[in-house]
């Protein structure tokens, strides 16, 4: 089902100089929600998730997948932004990542380290002066754990 919304969804976006991040479907109690997230190379804004909204509301396609009665939910990934192809990991080497496994790796299902390297076929995790090797089809979870300490002495010297 996420492949055949991605079809729908992709023309949408990218008619607004943005690109796909990641989109999940969360199946409520009442109704179900379609959560898509949004980036651009000049980084997408509140105008551009609105717009990208208001083009989604009009896509039959959707109401045909959904439902009449489905909340809509178009966002940009943020800074603690969840990965979810491989391919997203390439630029973010040297950041901190926390992982959730979907089975345990040696005891451990949840891992918190540095990005230290990422291709096709892996990525690599370094925690506590181990490495972890690991494919993103084992993976539950993986998100940028972003150094806000960092960010923040970035920022004062940028002023």
């Amino acid at each position: 089902m996420k492949d055949e919304i991605e079809k729908i969804v992709e023309p949408v976006i990218e008619r607004h100089d943005c690109f796909l991040w990641g989109l999940e479907i969360l199946r409520g109690r009442k109704r179900p929600t379609l959560r898509i997230y949004i980036d651009s190379d000049k980084g997408a804004n509140i105008d551009d998730c609105e717009n990208i909204s208001k083009d989604l509301n009009y896509e039959i396609d959707l109401d045909s997948s959904f439902g009449d009665d489905y909340v809509l939910e178009v966002s940009t990934p943020g800074i603690s932004r969840r990965f979810f192809k491989q391919s997203q990991l390439e630029s973010y080497i040297g950041e901190e990542l926390k992982v959730k496994l979907r089975e345990p790796l040696e005891g451990i299902k949840n891992i918190e380290g540095t990005l230290v390297d990422c291709n096709k076929e892996y990525f690599l995790i370094e925690s506590l002066n181990l490495e972890y090797k690991l494919n993103f089809n084992d993976i539950d979870f993986c998100k940028l754990e972003p150094n806000f300490d960092k960010l923040m002495k970035e920022e004062n010297y940028a002023k």
